[in-house]
């Protein structure tokens, strides 16, 4: 049923991969800081894993676990002063859901796949914005998706600068169809990131995802992590890459289920795009 979303993975790869190279005019310090510009004008494909051990008062959840591994690629385009940033997702998701006996049952497969697509760009005072919409498409195996077509705002505000960058990206997912019975969904996230240059194209910051259910939860408590980890920049050949390792701490979590700590990875190289 999900085959056609791989053959696109596959498609994107199989174009874009192969013409990665090394930006002449750019060090790799300056690579460093351009990547962390999420309205900058480098196309990139972002390998991410995801791993969260969950806590609560349910019964058996502290034995449970998520994790994830999706694909990110950043594709910019020119347009007038500033830069459309397309940025669709592909995951690949495992996670615990009730096996109606009262305890778990580990479910695997592709997830609901996000489109993000906002215009904006960096003023020369270090400024950076834009604003656009997101999307989510039902792609996903029916215990790891909502089931919804989803569309709202998305819109990103920061400062960068040579000594890093910090700012917010804010999305809301409002649900365009639902079963009988069944509420739209309606939810929101805040990603944070707050990255700071070090000598030899290293950085130390984080990017945590704040995020809320504003229909369906009954417990209505925010996951809040705190994230911290690095980053390294470097040449892979003539390919420039970026490693990012994150550890997370959730501050709060719903009472019943929820995450509670975890890490995350990104592996993302720069790509040269035909246009």
């Amino acid at each position: 049923m999900h085959k056609p979303w791989y053959h696109v993975l596959a498609i994107v790869v199989v174009l874009i991969a192969p013409r990665a190279m090394a930006q002449d005019v750019q060090s790799v310090d300056e690579l460093a800081r351009e990547l962390s510009n999420p309205v900058g004008s480098l196309a990139s494909l972002v390998f991410q894993g995801n791993y969260a051990q969950w806590g609560g008062s349910a019964p058996g959840i502290t034995d449970q676990n998520t994790s994830s591994l999706v694909f990110l690629p950043t594709l910019p385009f020119k347009l007038g002063p500033g830069n459309l940033i397309i940025r669709p997702s592909f995951p690949l998701a495992a996670a615990p859901v009730p096996d109606g006996q009262g305890g778990w049952s580990k479910e695997r497969g592709f997830g609901d796949m996000i489109v993000m697509a906002n215009w904006g760009r960096a003023e020369e005072s270090g400024i950076l914005w834009s604003f656009g919409f997101t999307s989510t498409i039902p792609t996903g195996k029916e215990t790891l998706s909502a089931g919804q077509w989803q569309l709202g705002p998305a819109a990103i505000l920061g400062i960068l600068k040579p000594w890093g960058v910090l700012g917010a990206m804010w999305q809301h997912w409002f649900g365009l169809n639902a079963d009988p019975g069944e509420e739209k969904v309606s939810i929101g996230s805040l990603q944070l990131f707050y990255w700071f240059s070090l000598p030899g194209a290293w950085q130390v910051g984080g990017s945590p995802i704040p995020t809320a259910n504003y229909v369906s939860a009954t417990d209505t408590e925010i996951p809040f992590p705190v994230n911290l980890g690095v980053a390294k920049t470097f040449l892979l050949g003539r390919t420039p890459l970026k490693t990012t390792l994150q550890g997370q701490y959730f501050l709060t979590r719903p009472d019943v289920a929820g995450p509670s700590w975890g890490f995350f990875f990104q592996v993302t190289p720069v790509v040269k795009v035909p246009w």
